[in-house]
C-alpha cells in the first residue's frame, strides 16, 4: 500500500468519529434546553404560588365580614382577626363549616390551600382540613408556606390564656 492510500483510509475514520461527536453534542444540547425550559416553568409556578399565598395570608389576617351562611353562598370576605386577636370561632366553626371548593373560591384561588393554627410547642391544634396533620403530609412538587404570628382571644375555644402567641400557617400548592 502506498502512503496516499493509507491517508485516505484514516480520513474515512475521522468522518465517523466526527458524526458520533455531533450526535453526542446534539443530545447534550436537547437535554440542556429541556432542563432550562423546565426550570423556567417551575420558577413561574413558584412565583404564582408565592403571590397566591401572600394574598391569602393577608386576607385571613383581616377582620373579614359575613356570617357562615354568607360564606357558604360566597358572600363576604374571609378573615379571622378582630381587634388584633385571632377569632377561633370564625376559623374553627365558620370557615371549616363551608365546603373546600367554597373555601378556595372565597380565598380567591384555584390552587390547593391548607390553613392551620399551631401552638408554641409546634403542635397543629386546628386546621382547615382534617386531611393533613403536618406540612409533610402534603405531597406536591410545588408548595409554598407562609407563617404569621397571631394572638388568641382569652378563654375562647382552644386558646388557653391571655395573650397566647400562635402561628397561623397558610400553605398553597399545585
Amino acid at each position: 500500500m502506498s502512503q496516499r492510500q493509507l491517508s485516505f483510509r484514516r480520513g474515512q475514520f475521522w468522518y465517523g468519529d466526527f458524526l458520533v461527536a455531533v450526535v453526542i453534542l446534539m443530545i447534550i444540547g436537547v437535554l440542556f434546553v429541556t432542563s432550562i425550559r423546565d426550570l423556567t416553568t417551575r420558577n413561574e409556578i413558584i412565583k404564582e404560588l408565592i403571590l397566591d399565598a401572600s394574598d391569602i395570608s393577608s386576607t385571613v389576617m383581616s377582620e373579614g365580614y359575613g356570617t357562615k351562611e354568607d360564606w357558604e353562598n360566597s358572600i363576604g370576605t374571609i378573615g379571622f382577626v378582630k381587634d388584633y386577636r385571632f377569632n377561633t370561632t370564625k376559623f374553627g366553626t365558620d370557615f371549616r363549616g363551608i365546603s373546600y371548593q367554597n373555601q378556595k373560591a372565597m380565598l380567591g384561588t384555584f390552587n390547593n390551600v391548607w390553613i392551620y393554627l399551631q401552638n408554641r410547642d409546634g403542635l397543629i391544634i386546628q386546621s382547615s382540613s382534617n386531611d393533613y396533620t403536618k406540612l409533610d403530609d402534603i405531597e406536591a412538587d410545588n408548595i409554598v408556606s407562609i407563617k404569621r404570628f397571631v394572638f388568641c382571644n382569652q378563654g375562647v375555644g382552644i386558646c388557653e390564656g391571655h395573650g397566647d402567641l400562635y402561628v397561623l400557617g397558610v400553605v398553597v400548592w399545585r
